[in-house]
């Protein structure tokens, strides 16, 4: 009877003490992306040429002789035999440069870009009822395993020591 009560108490201490911990991880990411655009209008100066085109103009009056030039036309004025006057007017094709303010659109746009990571969350798994029990009592079944062996070993030591006197 003993050897069985000493059996029974070796086997609640082996099982007894077992505070299974099972563990459970989250980890929780979101990404947001947020775009900005922004359209402003930039005047810049520029410069246009604008063609002249080419004009002839003849005309005759009783006058001297004259010759007349600018940057854009050449003149010429002459008396005929018969005492008129001629006079020719030609402009010269090229194209004048003119400055004028250009509107420009410029289109910018910012992309954002936010990533969040939270930490892990490490939640403790509830315990069975079972193992809730073995939480509860196992310290109480080594305890008394203890106080069982320190009993049994003072008698031992009681029953080798009565002998050897005796």
């Amino acid at each position: 009877m003993k050897k069985t009560i000493y059996l029974l108490l070796a086997a609640l201490l082996l099982v007894g003490c077992c505070p299974c911990k099972n563990l459970v991880s989250t980890t929780i990411e979101q990404d947001n992306t947020d775009t900005k655009v922004t359209k402003e209008t930039i005047f810049v100066t520029d410069t246009l040429f604008v063609e002249i085109p080419e004009q002839k103009a003849e005309r005759t009056t009783p006058d001297s002789t004259s010759h007349l030039e600018n940057d854009y036309a050449v003149s010429d004025a002459s008396i005929n035999p018969d005492g008129t006057l001629h006079h020719t007017l030609e402009t010269k094709p090229q194209k004048k440069p003119v400055e004028f303010q250009k509107p420009v659109e410029r289109n910018d746009s910012i992309v954002y870009r936010y990533k969040y990571k939270d930490r892990e969350v490490i939640k403790e798994k509830e315990l069975s009822r079972w193992d809730a029990f073995k939480v509860d009592y196992g310290g109480y079944a080594l305890t008394s395993l203890l106080l069982i062996m320190g009993y049994a070993a003072f008698r031992l030591y009681r029953k080798f020591t009565i002998t050897k006197r005796g």
